[in-house]
Formats: C-alpha cells, structure tokens, sequence
C-alpha cells in the first residue's frame, strides 16, 4: 500500500491463506504508525472484504488482532467483522506464545 499523494509506503495487506474448497480465506495487514488513524487501512480492507467475496466467491472471511490493539478492532469492526472468541496462545513469536483475538466475518454481512 501506499499513500496517493506522497507515493510513501503506508503498510501492507494480504491474504494469508485461503481454501477455495471451503470458501474462506484469512487476512492480514499492518500499517506503519505514521498513517493511523486516517482511515487508510479501513478503506483496504473493505476492498480485499469486497474483492474475496466477489469475484472469488469466498463465503468466510477471518481474521485475528493481539489483545489490547483496539485500532484493529475497530478496523475489522467497521468492515463487518464480528469478534467471534480468543484463541489461547495460538502462536509463539517475539521469545513468547500470544493469544488472539479472533474475527469472522460472512458474506452478505452488513458492513460495520
């Protein structure tokens, strides 16, 4: 991603896996500090929302944040995800397990 007008990096996003099969996929997106709070990463990723359930059809979106990053919730909030639980200590990085907190959203789901 980048900023329109400063041709600047802002920070990325993808689509972390994804099983066509089963028809859901899982997000994930950082942005560098000096673009939070404008809305950018909101706007991203209402387009990848967009993008997985039309034109690839995936009926299930997911996605996590760490616990006590209330800007990724709220990002995920306002593009209809629904906090669905907390995973405990899904994952080892950084010298420790975290947990997440764990986010769905369906398809045809209003968005936040």
């Amino acid at each position: 991603m980048e900023d329109r007008n400063a041709r600047a990096p802002v920070g990325a996003i993808r689509i972390n896996r994804m099983d066509r099969a089963w028809r859901w996929d899982e997000i994930g997106y950082e942005s560098h500090p000096d673009f939070w709070g404008r809305g950018l990463m909101t706007e991203a990723v209402q387009a990848v929302v967009a993008c997985a359930h039309s034109p690839f059809k995936l009926h299930r979106i997911e996605a996590w944040a760490l616990p006590g990053n209330g800007a990724s919730d709220r990002v995920l909030t306002k593009a209809g995800f629904v906090h669905e639980g907390t995973l405990t200590q899904k994952a080892w990085f950084k010298g420790a397990y975290h947990d997440f907190r764990m986010f769905g959203r369906i398809a045809g789901d209003p968005l936040g």
